[in-house]
């Protein structure tokens, strides 16, 4: 397989991929949203891509949707650049997309949240689309699941990182992860700044008011954890531990999939 991004090939060759088996496709959704001062605003898409083309290849005989983009990034549009959609359009996209997939030939759609805001919504969506379709629709979560702490834990201990300057937003993963990529010329580590490190879910509770909140009040520069330590040689540590924690929790879904339609 010279690629396996849908976008890189041609009809033909789609058709006759899925024919020689390749029926599972991911269909990941990332954002455009700012990223502090030293990531650029397409970096949940570009992680996207990555993250949905390490699972592909380790599932075997699937291929990568285009990434949807933007997401639901209200809460960044205090900042430049942001773009945000709503939930109901998030799950339309989803919908056609996974509509398109299967009357193409795809029997298993995977839908994977590559940005915090889009995870409900695609977890809501899946069903509804497991049950109109008839082929297999699931949206495991990734971001928040605890084995992903647990598998990047030594890697941040390493270089004498904590979890709160790890960080969920800009902080040291992320900007490590895409200094770990062929986007890592986008980076300006001349620009880094050190953003909030602490409670992050505690403090969205206090400033949230109904059911919203503004990233600006907790971080005005963006940036939730502490980016001033990363490096190409962190990210790629980082990739080595949690991409097979990934790749374990969309095969347990699969799986899942699996049991209930034999119950």
């Amino acid at each position: 397989m010279r690629t396996l991004l849908l976008e890189e090939m041609t009809s033909p060759q789609i058709r006759k991929t899925i024919g020689e088996g390749y029926r599972t496709v991911i269909v990941a959704a990332g954002s455009i949203e700012q990223h502090g001062k030293h990531l650029p605003i397409g970096m949940d898409t570009m992680g996207a891509y990555s993250m949905a083309l390490s699972i592909a290849e380790g599932l075997g005989h699937t291929l990568v949707a285009p990434v949807i983009r933007p997401g639901c990034s209200d809460h960044h549009m205090s900042f430049s650049g942001t773009i945000s959609i709503s939930a109901e359009l998030l799950k339309e996209l989803c919908r056609a997309y996974c509509r398109c997939l299967y009357q193409h030939g795809f029997e298993t759609i995977v839908l994977i949240a590559c940005h915090g805001g889009n995870i409900e919504p695609m977890k809501e969506v899946a069903p509804e689309l497991d049950e109109e379709l008839p082929c297999k629709v699931v949206s495991p979560v990734l971001l928040p699941d605890p084995r992903v702490e647990e598998a990047t834990d030594p890697i941040l201990a390493r270089y004498g990182v904590t979890r709160e300057e790890g960080g969920i937003h800009s902080g040291f993963v992320e900007t490590s992860e895409l200094l770990a990529s062929s986007y890592a010329h986008l980076v300006d580590m001349s620009a880094v700044q050190r953003g909030f490190v602490g409670d992050v879910w505690t403090r969205i509770a206090e400033v949230t008011r109904d059911g919203r909140y503004n990233l600006a009040d907790i971080s005005p520069v963006g940036v939730l954890g502490d980016p001033t330590k990363a490096s190409a040689e962190a990210g790629f540590a980082l990739q080595a531990a949690t991409d097979p924690v990934y790749l374990e929790i969309v095969r347990e879904a699969l799986q899942a999939h699996a049991g209930e339609g034999q119950g």
